[in-house]
């Protein structure tokens, strides 16, 4: 089981590898046709508010106590995982 510091750092290099990828998805959607653009530009849009959401969820559990992190580590898993599965739907739909 991974203590809290290192559920934080686990967090962090995801979150940095996602925007990362959000970034290149973003230069690519200067290819794309300008029927689609529109939706493209939509799920970008839906797929960085989730990151933020994922990175409120981490400070939430950068700020609490020893004893319930665990609590804020279910509820940002579950965070976690519905932005792996918007994520890798976007990209499957633009690739």
């Amino acid at each position: 089981m991974l203590t809290k510091d290192e559920y934080v750092a686990q967090i962090k290099v995801q979150l940095d590898e996602w925007s990362t990828e959000i970034d290149k998805l973003q230069e690519r959607g200067h290819e794309i046709k300008e029927d689609a653009k529109v939706k493209y530009e939509e799920q970008l849009v839906a797929l960085r508010t989730k990151r933020e959401e994922g990175e409120k969820k981490l400070e939430e559990i950068q700020a609490a106590a020893e004893n319930n992190w665990e609590q804020f580590k279910m509820e940002s898993d579950r965070v976690w995982e519905a932005f792996k599965d918007s994520f890798e739907t976007f990209k499957s739909h633009f690739k």
